[in-house]
């Protein structure tokens, strides 16, 4: 009688290992991101930066950008499982000092805009997955100096790459974490600008 027990219960508990095992084949099978659209919220911070300027009648300006938080929304949808295509629109403003030759003569505040359009990589057919992702856009600055320095409000095209996470943690609601770097030329600056950067974003999806 023992042994029979022993028997039934090794199959139930079997049977309910496989049920199990099967129900959660079924259910990640039925799941998919595929063809739903995107609405998100972006919090992102901005790594600092200097921009430089020196021209022959002029004295060397240099804006010296400190980092910053920028906030905004977006829009995506999910081509399939692994590829998402999205654009956001952020709006901040940063700390910044202005120097002539050196010398601070103001701490205004530089406005940004930021429009990116991007392509993600979801590594991974799961509601966990590492991503990768690239793009382009624009970037607009914008500063009253009232000073020798003058007035700047330039648009310039970026382009972008970075890395995350992304986590679909309901049928509607994921999470995405990305670091990322944003590379952009100002008008008649002598270097190149590189943003470094991380988001979060939280988004409905259906």
């Amino acid at each position: 009688m023992n042994v029979r027990i022993i028997k039934l219960s090794t199959v139930i508990t079997i049977s309910l290992l496989v049920f199990t095992m099967t129900a959660s084949l079924c259910s990640a099978q039925e799941w998919s991101r595929k063809g739903k659209t995107e609405i998100f919220g972006t919090i992102q911070k901005m790594g600092s930066e200097t921009i430089k300027y020196s021209c022959t009648d002029e004295l060397p300006v240099k804006f010296d950008m400190d980092s910053t938080y920028v906030y905004g929304f977006g829009f995506g949808y999910n081509l399939s499982d692994h590829w998402n295509i999205n654009t956001d629109l952020l709006f901040g403003s940063a700390d910044t000092d202005v120097k002539i030759v050196d010398v601070t003569v103001e701490t205004p505040d530089m406005d940004y805009i930021l429009w990116d359009i991007n392509v993600d990589y979801n590594i991974w057919k799961s509601r966990f997955t590492p991503l990768v992702t690239g793009g382009i856009g624009l970037m607009d600055f914008g500063i009253d100096t009232t000073t020798h320095a003058g007035k700047v409000h330039e648009s310039h095209f970026s382009s972008n790459l970075g890395a995350g996470i992304r986590w679909d943690v309901e049928d509607n609601l994921l999470l995405k974490v990305i670091y990322k770097s944003t590379w952009t030329d100002v008008h008649d600056a002598d270097n190149d600008q590189r943003f470094d950067s991380i988001s979060v974003s939280v988004a409905y999806m259906y």
